[in-house]
Order: structure tokens, then sequence, then C-alpha cells
């Protein structure tokens, strides 16, 4: 809805580009990218009121879905979001208000990596580092891919191990 009141800068490949406050520098939500922005109160547990302790928990969960399809992700000393050697394969950028968390991360499951050409934008404001994706990684050795539905279903069980939380429709309840 938003689409239509904002006005975007235009890439020379024809991809609209939004201004929004959300920390970071550029970043792509499209098509085939699971984005995730959970909403947790961190004043209550059993999370822990301290944004780096969250920061790596999201990290954590995005680590250990992708190992459920052999694919080995990392941390990156320097930058957030988890890794496959020097290509990000999910980005992550966090903030709350009154410690309940707003935005989250993205999972590049099978998006149209052409949009992260660095000649339009330099993802996450990271230089000499390259963007990945679970379709490249998993269709490389000749592996199926998961759809975004099953990657989904498996990140929020993956959530309720790593936060020992149990969700029910979709909301968190201890």
């Amino acid at each position: 809805r938003l689409a239509h009141i904002a006005s975007p800068v235009v890439t020379p490949n024809g991809v609209p580009i939004y201004r929004v406050e959300r920390g970071g520098e550029v970043t792509f939500h499209g098509p085939s990218q699971l984005v995730v922005y959970p909403m947790f109160d961190l004043q209550r547990s059993p999370f822990v009121k301290d944004l780096h302790w969250y920061l790596r928990m999201i990290e954590e969960v995005i680590i250990q879905t992708l190992e459920r399809y052999r694919i080995e992700g990392q941390r990156d000393n320097e930058n957030t979001g988890v890794w496959v050697g020097d290509d990000k394969v999910a980005a992550v950028g966090i903030s709350s208000s009154r410690w309940i968390t707003t935005h989250g991360f993205a999972i590049n499951v099978d998006p149209n990596l052409e949009y992260f050409d660095t000649s339009l934008i330099l993802p996450c404001g990271i230089e000499g580092k390259g963007v990945t994706s679970m379709a490249k990684i998993l269709r490389s050795r000749g592996d199926q891919v998961p759809s975004l539905q099953e990657v989904a279903e498996n990140v929020l069980q993956t959530m309720e191990v790593v936060f020992n939380i149990r969700f029910e429709d979709g909301d968190p309840v201890r």
C-alpha cells in the first residue's frame, strides 16, 4: 500500500528503491527471500534484555536452519548476518523500542541475485563481500531447493529451540 504513496528512486534495471529507517546501509527484500521480523519483549523470560544477545540468537536461528540443509553458515567477526565463506546468505538488522524487538532478518532462499549487483547497490554497505542464496549453494551440489514455506516452517521450529519458546498460531507462548 505504501509503495503507491512513496516516491522511489529507480535503478537502471528498473528496480524501485525506497528509503526507510531500518538501520544498516542498503537492504533488499524481494521474491524468494524469507523475511522474518520477530516481535519479542526482551524484558520477559526466556528473553534477555540485551540487543547483542538477541542479535547473536537470531544469527544462531539462521545458522541452525541452514544446517538442516547441510549448509555451513557462520558469523563474521566484523559484520552482522550469516555467511557462507565471503558471501552473505542472510542479512540481519535488528532494533527495539522499549525492549520490544522490531526488524529482523532475511534469508536468501532463491532470490534473483542480480538484485545484489554492486554497481546498483552495495548490499548492507559492506565492500569486498558477496551475496549468495541457499538455492545457489544447493544447486551447485545437485541438491533440491526447498520451498519458501518449508524454510519458514524450519525457521519457526528452530526459533522455538533457540529461544526456548513455543508458537501457537504464530504467537510465542510460555
